[in-house]
């Protein structure tokens, strides 16, 4: 190839790849509203009982920046009012190409149970998101669980996310 031909393909090569990195960018955009639906999985029940119980949640996060955010949620074992609250930040790292699309992410906070066993939490814990889109995900993640009454226990999340 002569020089004219090599500086073309450098510029069309440089043109995706820019292109590819503002797509994944905007996979996971700063200023972004997040909601979270999702089911559970935990090895102790709201008493604090040692057996497997599963339920479901909602949580709301924002990404201030592409790598950092935060988030609250709730969840339930029964179908009753939630009676937990919990507070999280959030440090997300999304991966380069190939796996644009994925993301793992850290998190920590704490949160306060207000019935059955009433009492302060406090959790640390990780996971992947997989965007489909910049408005749709699927994530999953893991914590362990502190509270300050009754044992510790991990709580396992599987779910969708809507970005807005």
């Amino acid at each position: 190839m002569n020089a004219r031909k090599w500086i073309v393909v450098s510029i069309v090569v440089g043109a995706l790849a820019s292109q590819a990195q503002a797509f994944a960018e905007e996979l996971f955009p700063s200023n972004q509203l997040q909601l979270d639906a999702f089911g559970t999985y935990a090895t102790r029940d709201r008493f604090g009982a040692s057996e497997n119980h599963g339920g479901g949640g909602l949580g709301l996060d924002y990404f201030f920046w592409r790598y950092v955010g935060i988030g609250v949620d709730s969840y339930i074992e029964e179908w009753k009012c939630p009676y937990r609250v919990n507070g999280s930040g959030i440090l997300r790292f999304p991966l380069p190409e190939p796996l644009h699309h994925l993301a793992i992410y850290g998190f920590g906070g704490g949160g306060r149970e207000f019935k059955y066993a009433a009492q302060y939490t406090y959790h640390g814990g990780g996971g992947l998101e997989l965007k489909l889109n910049r408005h749709f995900g699927i994530f999953a993640d893991g914590r362990e669980v502190f509270p300050d009454r009754t044992p510790n226990y991990t709580l396992v999340r599987a779910g969708v996310s809507f970005g807005f």
